[in-house]
């Protein structure tokens, strides 16, 4: 789909939202306000960045649980000084940074490289590594806007420059001019040329608008937003657009009439109340610290508990490994007990309100309260905003967490449409800020070609294992007789342990390359013999398959069956016949799996697994027949998109693989691969346990065992060397 209208400037408008734990991008309606997705097809970007080694991970390939890993980036830039928790009457006196996983400093009058702003420090490129936060929002936002550039490609949009772009990103109301720099900062460093930035309340509004037209003629809505970590309130008056203003834009007047925001209160306060409630009431619980895993897992069950308490009167959860000698501890819980934990939060959220209402200086009363974001599901919440607003007014749910991106598009085009040239560029004349930018620039295009380098060495390690199980697989395939047997085993072997070693983790991409090279040419002279006999083979089936096209087009044509349309069709056929065409496009997907073709091996395992879903009154055996045949389906789409070197696609099959079977130890492992690749060895190791319980004495399952078991070794001695780094 190309673009439906232009704007006077031939502009497109790219609404931002940065979330606590989420970012949420849309474009501008000349894009049908399209939302820009991941590369996994995701319509939300985490709002987190992990570094490994020397790569980085932005948005949705960045594990978030890491010593290594930044999350929570829009409240991070909230943070210029030391965090003040929200003591409340439970004494609730922890915060949200209690629970950061990476170090952090603020206002380190000490080190004049701080200058005042917020720094994490993680382990990079091997060193301890100062970050402002604006510069760990840039590295999300560079992803973020390939992204942009990747959906306007899709939609039919080519050749589309940054300077054809207006980005206009959403903060909180009340954002000092420190935390509006910051952002702006971080656009700059991710390549934006012109970037705005729009209230919440403006873009809410504007979101609105669009959706209600009739809501006009000085109407009046409250608008509550509660999020993760930030809460804010906002009165809006919407009036009528003349006639003149109609025709230029589809958005009518409006006029924000108050705001404000509590910068350190959102739904996550109810998580750190039930944590430190769990924590003090329960013996099993008074030696959990906030930093630690086992901390971090009650955080987690208390965040559910506040689901679970949201739907029913009270609940039950179970959180692992938290207790005593690592022991399972049950959590339990009230709504009612709950809403008395959270008194003092009620008080604050009911006194913000109601200092919003009275600054809008309201003559009748509102006529609409919109509340949106995850906190505003809580019934004490809700009870709270009844209070002040009254137990008669609707609480409607119209905007949803996508709104405040698209309003902010939105807003853009309206200023694009008054401007008759756009000269809204986030470039500052102050020396100083240019200077600070420059220098952020810089550091950018460092770490994004140490990133392209390490992509690259990947792919190149990637291929020589892919041609180490190649060969060793080919000793029980067909010509598997004409192999080297002893020669090949010792050389595969040599070649193995190099790709894991500490030599291939430092080699530069030349010396890969070249190893790869050699490692190419020699197997091949090596296994001469069996290649010649693998490339006759292959040209003869390809003779028969051709004839065999010709056969089928000339069948399909003799019954007026349209080609391929089998592959294609909802007919009710019997389980046989489904059958038949899932098998053959099992069977040449293995063929072109075999042959290196593993983008169109991946393309026919999908439609293999579509027509799985097609089967009809399967008895309870042969539903499990299909079952079974789903899970090697996924595992076998999950090697496929690895060796294309699509790891979060491969991750998603293996995820599908084992909701279908959770007993299947080739699930287990081929996941345990994936996670290896990705480098996130506890996940491999959690899953390679599991994979050994259910299939014990099983070769390949120990061999990886050992190689996560060495990089758990490795990666404990550099967190020692790190910490005599970082603390002396």
């Amino acid at each position: 789909m190309a673009p439906t209208t232009s704007n006077a400037n031939n502009k497109t408008t790219v609404g931002i939202d940065i979330g606590t734990e989420s970012t949420k991008v849309t474009l501008g309606s000349n894009y049908s306000c399209e939302i820009v997705r991941t590369d996994a097809g995701m319509h939300t970007f985490p709002t987190a960045v992990s570094f490994q080694g020397k790569v980085r991970h932005m948005g949705e390939t960045a594990n978030t649980k890491g010593k290594n890993s930044v999350i929570h980036l829009n409240r991070l830039l909230q943070l210029p000084s030391p965090p003040q928790p929200v003591v409340g009457e439970g004494g609730c006196d922890i915060s949200l940074e209690d629970f950061y996983p990476f170090e952090y400093s603020t206002n380190n009058d000490d080190d004049d490289d701080d200058n005042g702003e917020l720094t994490v420090t993680v382990e990079y490129n091997g060193t301890a590594t100062k970050f402002s936060a604006a510069a760990v929002l840039a590295m999300l936002l560079r992803t973020v806007s390939q992204s942009v550039q990747a959906t306007m490609a899709r939609l039919g949009a080519t050749d589309v420059k940054q300077d054809d772009i207006l980005y206009l990103i959403s903060i909180v109301p009340n954002s000092s001019p420190f935390v509006q720099e910051q952002v702006l900062d971080a656009a700059y460093a991710a390549g934006f040329v012109h970037t705005k930035l729009v209230e919440s309340p403006v873009a809410y509004a504007a979101t609105y608008q669009r959706k209600f037209p009739e809501f006009n003629t000085g109407k009046t809505a409250m608008i509550l937003d509660m999020g993760h970590a930030l809460t804010s309130v906002s009165i809006v008056q919407f009036g009528e657009a003349d006639e003149e203003e109609k025709q230029e834009s589809t958005i009518p007047t409006f006029k924000v009439l108050s705001a404000n925001t509590l910068h350190s209160f959102g739904a996550a306060s109810v998580d750190l109340q039930l944590w430190k409630h769990f924590q003090t009431s329960m013996p099993k619980l008074d030696s959990v610290k906030a930093k630690s895993r086992a901390g971090q897992r009650l955080l987690a069950g208390a965040n559910k508990m506040k689901h679970l308490l949201s739907q029913l009167p009270e609940g039950s959860v179970t959180v692992e490994n938290v207790g005593e000698n690592d022991t399972d501890v049950v959590l339990q819980a009230t709504r009612s007990a709950l809403a008395d934990l959270c008194t003092e939060e009620s008080k604050m959220l009911q006194d913000l309100i109601q200092k919003t209402v009275k600054e809008a200086n309201l003559e009748k009363a509102l006529d609409a309260v919109e509340i949106v974001g995850g906190g505003c599901r809580i019934p004490w919440v809700q009870a709270a905003i009844q209070q002040v607003v009254g137990a008669d007014a609707t609480l409607s749910r119209s905007l949803d967490d996508t709104s405040a991106a698209l309003g902010a598009a939105l807003v853009g085009e309206l200023e694009l449409s008054q401007e008759t040239e756009l000269t809204m560029s986030i470039a500052d004349p102050n020396e100083a800020v240019l200077e600070r930018r420059k220098k952020l620039v810089e550091d950018e295009q460092v770490m994004a070609v140490l990133d392209e380098d390490e992509k690259a060495k990947s792919n190149l390690r990637n291929q020589m294992e892919a041609l180490v199980l190649e060969l060793r697989s080919a000793k029980q395939g067909r010509h598997g007789a004409l192999l080297p047997t002893d020669a090949l085993d010792e050389y595969l072997n040599e070649m193995d342990d190099w790709c894991f070693s500490e030599e291939a983790d430092d080699a530069t991409r030349d010396v890969m390359v070249n190893k790869l090279t050699d490692f190419q040419t020699k197997s091949r002279e090596m296994c001469a013999e069996y290649y010649s006999a693998v490339e006759k083979e292959h040209a003869t089936k390809e003779q028969e398959m051709e004839e065999e096209a010709k056969k089928a087009q000339l069948e399909n044509a003799a019954h007026g069956d349209g080609g391929d349309e089998e592959d294609h069709d909802n007919r009710r056929l019997p389980k046989k016949r489904r059958m038949e065409i899932v098998m053959k496009n099992k069977n040449e997907a293995t063929e072109l799996f075999k042959d290196g073709n593993w983008k169109f091996a991946a393309a026919r395992y999908t439609k293999a697994l579509t027509h799985c879903a097609k089967f009809v009154d399967l008895s309870p055996e042969d539903a499990q027949e299909v079952n079974d045949l789903k899970v090697t389906l996924n595992l076998n789409l999950a090697l496929s998109y690895s060796k294309l070197g699509n790891l979060d696609q491969a991750l998603r099959v293996c995820n599908e693989a084992l909701s279908l079977s959770d007993s299947s130890a080739k699930a287990y492992y081929r996941r345990a691969s994936i996670y290896y690749e990705k480098k996130r060895w506890d996940d491999a190791k959690q899953d390679i346990v599991k994979a050994k319980k259910l299939a014990e004495g099983d070769k390949a399952i120990q061999k990886l065992s050992e190689r996560i078991d060495l990089q758990l070794k490795k990666q404990k001695e550099k967190e020692k060397k790190m910490a005599s780094k970082m603390f002396g």
